[in-house]
């Protein structure tokens, strides 16, 4: 049965309980339940970088890609000097397909993080560059 944290914890709910939750949830292989936690978390703390990469990743591995691009772009918009927020919504530009797009964020977080083998490795997979 799906738990609901509203009626476990009442008007006590914080960013960090959803994301117990959604720990135990995950441990469960209840993913979907897991998802709706991590969302939950995010929107209870909404400038928390790890929790909006966190709900985006889940997002990605529930096949919802365009709700994942989203939350990827806020974490871009969070931290634009982060590499790591770049490649992630590369990734996911890739994963639907939307090559040129991918290969403008994965060129950024190269920018950023000059020899990044994870970048260069999707550049590559793009045939952007040759792989080493």
């Amino acid at each position: 049965p799906f738990v609901h944290s509203t009626v476990l914890l009442g008007a006590h709910r914080t960013s960090s309980t959803e994301c117990y939750l959604a720990e135990f949830l995950t441990s469960q292989s209840r993913n979907e339940e897991a998802l709706f936690y991590r969302l939950s978390a995010s929107n209870l703390a909404p400038n928390d970088y790890a929790l909006v990469v966190a709900a985006a990743t889940a997002l990605r591995l529930s096949e919802r890609k365009t709700d994942a691009e989203s939350w990827y772009r806020k974490a871009v918009a969070m931290r634009p000097n982060d590499a790591h927020a770049h490649t992630n919504l590369g990734a996911i530009l890739h994963l639907q397909g939307r090559t040129k797009h991918a290969a403008n964020s994965y060129k950024e977080a190269l920018r950023l993080q000059p020899g990044d083998p994870t970048t260069l490795g999707n550049l590559a997979k793009l045939g952007i560059i040759e792989p080493k």
